[in-house]
């Protein structure tokens, strides 16, 4: 049994043959070593203190790294009082929460979580799903649960880790739109053929247009989606696109959230527009006009 102590908790890595304990030890060492290291640049560390959103002197958190790869480790909670469970076939261990994960979990209201590959936002999602189901809003014969994601592996990921349950439903963004579509019927038809995504937008319209040089397809698109598009205050505006003065004055929008160059806004709302007429030419869609 390979083992270490953290704080007063006891980590156990891997149950292993004889033959696999100097390598997978070797392999702990070096996920402990990274662990260590500092996550942040120095640089970046005076610049979110300044701007207030790092507290000075901030303790440290430890975050222990997966051997395989550099994601955060997933850790299962196994306590005094679980240990005549494990014989069970049924039992399943709880997913281990740190301070920020419990605290997202725990949150009331709406909670926008953002964070690249292995961070573990599907790990929140998945406890806060378990969460719900036992607090007592769960007691009321009304209550249901969706879980939408585009990928259907995903869906059934989440839908194997938190178990079945009559009252949660597993949908893909597309069946979604599909059952909302069927019930609420069309003013507009979306032919598949006739859709923009971001291969379509680099391909056929950025690589021509003429501000490809100073802006990456990438931020355009990501922009469109996000601010232009996709923002509330977009879907709030009666065009449904997000007026001009509200993304090139910073104040508007916040430096914070959007972090677009002040010199380059004008350039990339001029493409936005070029972008929209070239759908509205070519009778294309993408999906903020769908959700829209």
């Amino acid at each position: 049994i390979l083992w270490t102590e953290e704080r007063g908790s006891i980590i156990i890595w891997y149950i292993a043959k004889h033959k696999q304990v100097s390598r997978l030890m070797q392999l702990i060492d070096d996920s402990k070593s990274r662990s260590a290291r500092q996550q942040l640049p120095a640089t970046l560390v005076s610049e979110l203190q300044h701007e207030g959103l790092l507290q000075q002197n901030e303790p440290k958190k430890a975050v222990l790294i997966d051997i395989f790869g550099n994601v955060p480790l997933k850790i299962y909670d196994v306590n005094f009082s679980t240990i005549n469970d494990i014989t069970r076939d049924s039992w399943t261990p709880r997913l281990h929460l740190t301070g920020e994960e419990r605290d997202i979990v725990e949150a009331d209201g709406t909670v926008l979580v953002l964070g690249r590959s292995g961070t573990g936002k599907t790990i929140c999602i998945s406890s806060s799903i378990e969460f719900d189901r036992q607090s007592a809003a769960a007691k009321d014969p009304s209550f249901t649960q969706l879980f939408v994601a585009r990928s259907v592996r995903l869906c059934r990921y989440v839908e194997g880790a938190v178990g079945e349950d009559n009252r949660t439903c597993f949908l893909t963004y597309v069946r979604l739109l599909n059952d909302i579509e069927s019930i609420l019927g069309q003013k507009r038809s979306f032919n598949p053929s006739q859709k923009i995504d971001f291969g379509r937008f680099k391909r056929d319209f950025h690589n021509r247009s003429s501000s490809n040089s100073k802006i990456s397809a990438l931020i355009s698109w990501t922009v469109i989606r996000t601010f232009l598009k996709g923002s509330i205050e977009a879907f709030q505006s009666p065009d449904g696109i997000l007026p001009r003065d509200a993304f090139v004055e910073v104040e508007r929008l916040g430096k914070n959230r959007c972090r677009i160059p002040v010199e380059l806004r004008e350039q990339v709302y001029d493409e936005f527009l070029q972008y929209q007429k070239y759908l509205d030419d070519e009778q294309l869609w993408d999906d903020c006009d769908r959700v829209r």
